[in-house]
């Protein structure tokens, strides 16, 4: 981007003081003060454990020309300065304004929701391409401008991220594009003042609370997309109205609402499913005519992706015909019901690895995958570390409930005792039926997993998904779910012979 002159960027933001000379030029936006580069805007804002306006001196020495923060800098800082009553939000706004404001020129649909985010978007942009539509794409997995694959470090990076990524996708001829807008990011105020032509909701369902305390301020996150407050200027809401917070949210926003679900009171709703391991035979019925699909997608949970998506390409404009396309185009997404080692020699068993790391995400799988016809189900997983603790016995009932066999081990430990975490998904482990045991080595936990599947058995590896590490302190360790079991299938690792020793515990 070119230079902008400070006082420019600034004139239309209200509530701010500035100190210092404001006809300086500048080249880019900072938000920490250790990525700063010669020229930039250093906007200090507050996280978790410190306060940004502490290190402006830093960003003066690695190059900024102007700081803004909620409180004065101290002495020393000589640079001009801008204080703003929320950072946060002055960060999104003086972003909007640098990068011109790309969101203007991009038909966008931005999606949350506790599960179905990526799957969502991931269907939204494979129509968008289906259709002959330059499109981008901002999620956990990646960001996408039309073919180019950028790495994704957040599910929703901080707003000069956003619109960053969203100038260049315009600058490259997108006319068209889908986000994933995690909770997090609307607490965080990283999308506001962004503009949608559509929001979708795909549901709620307890995941967080150890950022956001408990189930309605999570809620209240989730909402702040579709308020007014928030900036988004939201055309079309689409919302899941099976889910109960859906149902609420549809009753208290201002929006043009676009339901979907089973129900048949849906604007869209299922007329006829048909589930198998080789995808998913769907009818539906929508605002524009009834629309059927063949998608290499599987189970309930990917009924509902398609209604979301479906409704999300007919607020942006899109046809049934082109919605159809899109869909059964996309034959899957990275660590969501991933399929792994199906044309192994010798393999008479199916193994699954999903990015479930939530009571209702793991629920939902195991559910799905009950459907199909089997011998025996055996589950892997665990529970993040630093995080909520509240669903680890509740995920250690639902396992051993909805399983043959359980595995619990390590998932992302970070700086908490693996055993300890164990301990705690143990808790309720007894209110199942399953053969419950315990390693929490992980690629232990997994070959075991495979070692005692016969023919006809599933064997489910949760939690991590399309992650390919493993957060043990603070150190990230290589370590992919899905290429670790493919080693084990392709080196023969199916010896008997080779069981680790495991703790068992049984009910």
């Amino acid at each position: 981007m070119a230079a902008m002159i400070l006082k420019n960027l600034i004139q239309r933001i209200p509530e701010i003081e500035c100190t210092g000379n404001m006809d300086i030029p500048v080249q880019g936006i900072a938000y920490n003060s250790r990525s700063a580069r010669k020229g930039d805007l250093f906007v200090a804002v507050k996280g978790e454990k410190t306060d940004g306006a502490l290190y402006i001196s830093d960003a003066a020495a690695n190059g900024a020309v102007a700081a803004a923060s909620e409180s004065m800098p101290g002495d020393g800082v000589a640079i001009p300065h801008i204080r703003v009553n929320d950072a946060r939000k002055f960060l999104a706004e003086i972003s909007h304004v640098f990068y011109s404001c790309p969101c203007g020129e991009l038909k966008l649909a931005a999606v949350t929701g506790t599960k179905g985010k990526t799957t969502t978007v991931w269907l939204i942009d494979s129509i968008c391409a289906r259709a002959g539509l330059a499109s981008c794409l901002m999620g956990t997995i990646e960001m996408r401008i039309r073919d180019e694959r950028f790495a994704s470090v957040h599910t929703t990076p901080e707003s000069p991220d956003i619109a960053s990524f969203l100038r260049q996708a315009v600058d490259r001829g997108c006319t068209h594009g889908s986000l994933e807008v995690s909770s997090h990011a609307l607490s965080l105020k990283r999308v506001y003042g962004a503009k949608f032509t559509v929001g979708v909701f795909t549901n709620l369902s307890h995941d967080h609370l150890d950022f956001h305390g408990n189930m309605d301020a999570y809620y209240q996150a989730k909402k702040a997309l579709f308020s007014r407050e928030n900036g988004n200027e939201i055309e079309t809401a689409i919302i899941n109205t099976d889910d109960s917070y859906g149902r609420r949210l549809a009753n208290e926003i201002h929006n043009h609402v676009v339901t979907f679900g089973f129900d048949q009171s849906a604007d869209i709703h299922v007329k006829d499913w048909q589930s198998r391991l080789d995808g998913t035979d769907l009818v539906l019925d929508t605002p524009e005519g009834e629309l059927a699909f063949h998608s290499p997608l599987i189970g309930r949970t990917n009924a509902y992706n398609i209604m979301a998506a479906t409704g999300a390409a007919l607020g942006l404009g899109l046809t049934g015909e082109q919605i159809r396309a899109g869909v059964e185009a996309l034959s899957g997404v990275p660590g969501r019901m991933e399929r792994v080692g199906v044309n192994k020699p010798g393999q008479d068993f199916l193994v699954v690895v999903d990015y479930a790391h939530t009571p209702a995400s793991l629920e939902n799988l195991l559910e799905t995958v009950k459907q199909v016809p089997h011998r025996k189900l055996i589950t892997v997983f665990g529970c993040g570390g630093d995080r909520d603790r509240a669903k680890r016995p509740v995920m250690g009932e639902i396992a051993a409930r909805l399983s043959d066999v359980v595995i619990i081990t390590s998932d992302n430990p970070r700086s908490e005792d693996p055993d300890a975490i164990i301990k705690e998904i143990e808790t309720d482990l007894k209110k199942g039926t399953a053969e419950c045991r315990i390693n929490p080595d992980r690629r232990v936990a997994i070959r075991e997993a495979i070692n005692i599947a016969g023919k006809d058995d599933i064997v489910i590896i949760a939690g991590k998904g399309h992650e390919t590490y493993q957060i043990v302190g603070d150190k990230r360790l290589p370590f992919d779910d899905r290429e670790t079991a493919k080693q084990i299938i392709g080196n023969q690792e199916l010896k008997k012979g080779n069981a680790p020793k495991t703790r068992v515990q049984t009910p």
